[in-house]
Formats: C-alpha cells, structure tokens, sequence
C-alpha cells in the first residue's frame, strides 16, 4: 500500500481542534440562549450561523485528511500511457455550500504542456470539474429553474450566508442541461402495474423569446411560428397513462360552461395522470447518411421522443391516444410515426373545438347570452357525434344571414378547420370509452415549464441557454429528479476522473493507522 506523506499546510489534529470548540460554542450559546429567554427566532438564526461554520471546519478537515495524491513519480494511465507526476502542488480552490476551500495535490500528465491525466485529490473526492461543489450546483439550480439567476442566487446567498456569482451559475446551468437532455431521451420505464390502462401522447407548441441573432438562426429550422419577432417556438411533449373516466354529453358542457354544481349530485373522482413525463424540445440539427448536416424542427425532435418513450411503455393491445390541438403539422409528424386505428385514436382537443364554435357565435348574436346560448348548444350537438351537421347548419345559417366580406371568410375558415378535423371529433365514443378529450395536462406543461420562467419581463435567451433551461426545469418538475443528479453524478465523476483506477491503493498518511 503507498502511504502519502502530508504536506498539508494546515495540520489535521489543529482543525480538529478548532472543530471542537465551534461545537462546544454553540452547545453554550443554545444553554445561554435557553436561561435568558431568548425567542425562537433569535435562536435559529444564531444556530444557522454556528452551524455554517461548523460545516465550514468540517470541510477543512475531511480535505486536510487527504494527503497531497503522491502517487509515485509516474503511473499508467486507463489508455496504457504513462503520466508524470508535477515538480509542484498545484493549488486547487473549491466551493461548497459552506463557503470557500483551498487545498493542494500534486498532478499526473503524459507530458509537457500536455492535459492533466489525473488530479488524484480531487479524483478520491470525486469533484466535479466546475469548482462548485455537487450539492452547491444542485441548489443554485432548484432555485434557479424557478427564479432569474440573480435573483436566485440572491436568495441562496442569504440562506447561506455568502455571496454566489450569477455567471457561474449560469455556466453550471448549461452543462446540466446537456446532461438533462440526454437523461430525458431516455427516461426509466415506469415501474409494471403503476401504469393507467390507457396511454396519452400530447404535444403544442409555445413560443420562447430569443436573443435576434439566435432567432434568426433557428427561423430556417421551424416550421411552426405563431409569434411574430423574436420569439421562436418550443415543442412542449408529454406522455402518460391515465384510466379511463366515462362521462356524459351534458356533463361536458356543464363543466365547460362553469355550470353551478347541485351539492347532492354524485360527484366522480377524476383519475389522475401516471408517469407525466415531459419536455420541451428545439431544432436541431442531424447528420444524414452522407455525413451533412440537416436540420431537423422542434416538431420533428418532439414527435421523435414521444415515439421513443412510448415504445417501452405500451402494453399489448393497450390504447394509445394522441390528444392535441388542431397545428396540422404535429398531426403530420405524428402520422408519419403511427397509424391511427381501432387501438391508436387522434383526438381534437375539445377546447380548441369550442373556440371555433364561439367566434362563429360571434358572426350571428351580439348579445353574451345569446353567444353562449349558440355555443351551448352547438357544442352539445358536437359532443353527441354531430360535427359534421353542425358544419352544415353553419354554412347555412352564413347563406340565411347573408354574410359577406370579412365574416363570410371567417366563416369559411371555421367551418374548413372543423371539417379538416372532424375524424378526430368522434367525441361521442370518445367519452362513452372514457377517454380524455382535453389536453389540460400539455396545456399546464406549457404554462409551467415554459411559461412561467422564460417569458419574463425583458428576458431573451441564447438558444443553447433557453434548451439547457428547459431541460433542467423539466428534469426539476418530473418525478426523476433525484434519480437524474444522481445518475449525473455518476457521469460526471467517470468523465471527469477517468484514470480514477489509479488511486486503487493510495491512503493518505493522516488516514494509514
């Protein structure tokens, strides 16, 4: 076994000692604090104070107990080099959620000028190669997919009782969301017997303000650009299983008409989605089988994941639901990948059905009542199997009522867009099977995932910085967040620390009785 020798600056037994009486103090401040009265208030502070630097100390004596990584003058590396061992420690500085840490250790590199092979020290602690530590990242992040970085490290600053750059933890943001991102391509299966009997695939489309230069690159690759400016677009996707839940035509409409509920009607439990997986997806480009580069859109790249994550998951004969709005191109994509059937069903959002219902009310009554007394009961008709004769009684009620100009294309366009989906409207079956007919749940992902932290007042992002955001906030808002930092952690030591091996029989002396 080699044995370093300590070369240390600060002696272990002398942090040791100083680790004591920091304990030793806030035993007598919490006694003191106990006999005075103090408020609990008071107390709590003073005790996060004492037990910051407590942890501080603690720090310093685990990295003070490693030794200086003298591994000898050379050893092989895990491609069968030989790296040298430095002339001279070199400094390393570390950041953990204690505050700042210096420690030294010699390094190992097959040559001059050449990169360093191994950091011994920081390989047994398995560092990542940021200066941060694991758990200082994974905080300033769970702070910040829900706040803007500066205000995000503010607050970690005051929990902490430090200061924290912004920059740093914006640069830690976007290579965790290359790691995120390919965490989400391939997510864990859920669990046999967690999931819900019918399985829902749904996807939109919502706009990201970017910076104009990045903007201006991505407009080549979209396809589906709603916003004018700068804005371009994220294709939001999410699957999930759900049961089925059967309800009726009036039940439907008096839900969406905010209808007051009798409090001795019987009220069903709705069934909750299970295994939500979601993300949200940007163009990107691809090599073709000639090795150029293609550009492939947010809808391609979100379509593709959704087939990817539902090939595990599907069961035998199981039912497979596309739930979305009426953008023709996700339809298109997701025709490309799956043919609708008996088992695998394309339904319209009925939300979306009825805002074109709506505006047409809006072509024949003026008054609100009358509008929502139109709607009603078209809607009704609708829910019952019967798009296609209110299509017709559209167009009939626009040659009775004589419409021309700007209405009369209006009404055109309604009408064309719900015969356009009209094989997606069998709401009738739809709900007689108990099958969603709302995308409440794509709709919240917009919202929430994208939504609330990216459209901002005044905020643009780089394109690689809005899908690193959204790769970790989607990491953050699913149920893998543990099993995500954790899995990152593995890869990060194996990319940071590949010669790790080496270290196979090292003991520092401070440790070697």
């Amino acid at each position: 076994m080699k044995i370093a020798e300590s070369t240390q600056q600060r002696n272990p037994e002398h942090i040791s000692q100083e680790l004591h009486v920091l304990v030793e103090r806030l035993k007598v401040k919490v006694e003191t604090a106990a006999k005075e009265g103090d408020s609990f208030d008071s107390v709590e502070r003073s005790v996060l104070t004492s037990v910051l630097q407590i942890g501080h100390q603690a720090i310093e004596l685990l990295l003070s107990l490693q030794g200086d990584g003298n591994l000898g003058e050379d050893l092989e590396t895990a491609d069968g080099k030989t790296a040298r061992r430095s002339e001279t420690k070199s400094v390393t500085p570390l950041r953990s959620i204690f505050g700042q840490h210096v420690f030294e250790q010699f390094t190992y590199a097959s040559g001059m000028n050449r990169p360093i092979s191994l950091r011994p020290i920081s390989a047994r602690l398995s560092l990542p190669a940021n200066r941060w530590s694991l758990l200082l990242q994974e905080f300033s992040q769970m702070l910040g997919v829900d706040q803007a970085y500066d205000q995000a490290m503010k607050n970690l600053g005051e929990i902490l009782h430090s200061d924290f750059s912004v920059d740093t933890a914006e640069r830690i943001n976007g290579q965790l969301g290359s790691s995120a991102g390919e965490f989400l391509a391939d997510l864990p299966v859920p669990e046999s017997g967690s999931e819900g009997k019918l399985l829902i695939a749904t996807a939109d489309c919502k706009g990201v303000p970017l910076v104009k230069t990045d903007s201006q690159k991505v407009a080549a690759f979209e396809t589906a650009r709603k916003n004018p400016g700068n804005r371009r677009m994220a294709t939001v996707t999410s699957v999930y299983s759900v049961d089925p839940h059967v309800r009726t035509a009036e039940e439907i409409t008096a839900a969406l008409f905010r209808d007051e509920r009798d409090d001795d009607s019987p009220r069903t439990k709705r069934p909750k989605p299970r295994n939500k997986n979601t993300t949200a997806h940007f163009p990107e480009s691809a090599s073709d089988e000639s090795g150029d580069q293609v550009a492939v859109s947010g809808i391609q790249v979100g379509i593709a994941w959704i087939i990817a994550q539902i090939a595990p998951r599907r069961r035998s004969g199981q039912v497979l639901i596309a739930l979305m709005d009426g953008q023709e191109s996700l339809w298109k994509t997701m025709q490309r990948h799956v043919n609708f059937s008996a088992k695998t069903v394309p339904i319209l959002d009925i939300l979306h059905a009825l805002a074109y219902v709506w505006e047409a009310a809006s072509l024949f009554e003026k008054a609100d009542s009358a509008r929502r007394a139109f709607t009603r009961k078209r809607l009704m008709r609708i829910l019952q199997g019967e798009v296609r004769g209110v299509i017709q009684g559209l167009r009939s009620l626009g040659t009775r009522h004589n419409l021309k100009g700007e209405k009369l294309k209006s009404l055109r366009r309604i009408c064309g867009y719900l015969e356009k989906n009209a094989d997606r409207m069998r709401y009738d079956e739809y709900l007689r099977r108990g099958y969603p007919i709302a995308s409440g749940v794509i709709e919240g992902a917009c919202r929430h995932l994208v939504k609330d932290r990216m459209e901002r007042s005044g905020m643009r992002w780089t394109l690689e910085g809005a899908r690193s955001m959204l790769n970790v906030r989607a990491a953050f808002q699913s149920d893998h967040w543990r099993t995500f930092f954790d899995w990152h952690k593995t890869n990060e030591g194996y990319r940071t620390h590949p010669n790790r091996n080496s270290l196979s029989n090292y003991t520092p002396l401070t440790l070697a009785c």
